[in-house]
């Protein structure tokens, strides 16, 4: 059953990193001066939005090309390392992400964003300490971070402590199902379905772990539901049949 948690969670664990890449600036303002923890940081502004408009593009050769151009201007610009360490994530070339990751974190050790993403990156090279120990850093910072939640979930599975995973799977959930009373779902429409989706597997997992099957299935309703999409077959296949009922003897 371990390996399954490992090979499920880290599947999770990637889909969560991929669904942040699509936030590509890291607090830089549009011009050409901007504050990073608490100095001064100039940076070429073509560079800048022709990296970013690459990177948006999914051109990552180009994006990778125009960071770099950037920090060889400016090599303190965390947002640049930032970037290039999303890049590297889509490409699944972990090792390369967590280098650009930690290189941002040098130059804006505070940003809760880069933290969420550097700990997922540690979760998928195995580095499960490294990931618990920064992931617990940047809920702390920032609570409301439903990534770093999720990510800390499987941090804990991957450690076997289930009690702490469930909580911050729970976490993840509830900052991420906005309720509604006025849809058919109960989801407001703004609401990310494939990332709840995703949450509410997780959230599953952990349940099956602690041998909560009933709660695993309502995990599991709500995304076929309210996400519209399809449960992994090893998951369900987690989750006991119910016992058959002895036929009725007559009287």
């Amino acid at each position: 059953m371990g390996g399954q948690v490992r090979k499920l969670g880290k599947g999770l664990v990637v889909g969560a990193a991929l669904v942040l890449i699509g936030a590509l600036s890291v607090g830089c303002a549009a011009g050409k001066t901007y504050t990073q923890n608490g100095e001064q940081i100039s940076i070429d502004e073509g560079l800048y939005v022709k990296a970013l408009n690459y990177q948006r593009d999914k051109d990552y050769a180009r994006a990778l090309h125009a960071w770099e151009e950037l920090l060889d201007k400016e090599p303190r610009c965390a947002l640049a390392h930032a970037n290039r360490g999303k890049i590297y994530d889509a490409l699944n070339m972990v090792p390369d992400a967590i280098q650009n990751y930690e290189s941002a974190m040098r130059y804006d050790p505070s940003n809760t964003e880069t933290m969420a993403n550097l700990g997922a990156a540690y979760l998928r090279a195995g580095r499960v300490n490294q990931a618990l120990d920064i992931l617990n850093d940047c809920v702390s910072k920032d609570p409301y971070r439903a990534t770093a939640h999720f990510c800390l979930s499987g941090a804990y599975l991957e450690a076997k402590q289930f009690d702490k995973a469930i909580l911050h799977a729970d976490v993840a959930v509830d900052l991420v199902a906005v309720p509604s009373k006025t849809t058919e779902s109960g989801l407001d429409p703004t609401v990310d379905r494939e990332r709840l989706g995703m949450y509410l597997l997780r959230q599953a997992e952990c349940h099956i772990e602690r041998g909560e099957f009933e709660k695993a299935k309502a995990c599991i309703a709500r995304v076929e539901k309210q996400c519209n999409m399809t449960v992994p077959v090893e998951l369900t296949a987690r989750i006991p049949a119910a016992p058959a009922e002895e036929p009725k003897r007559p009287n």
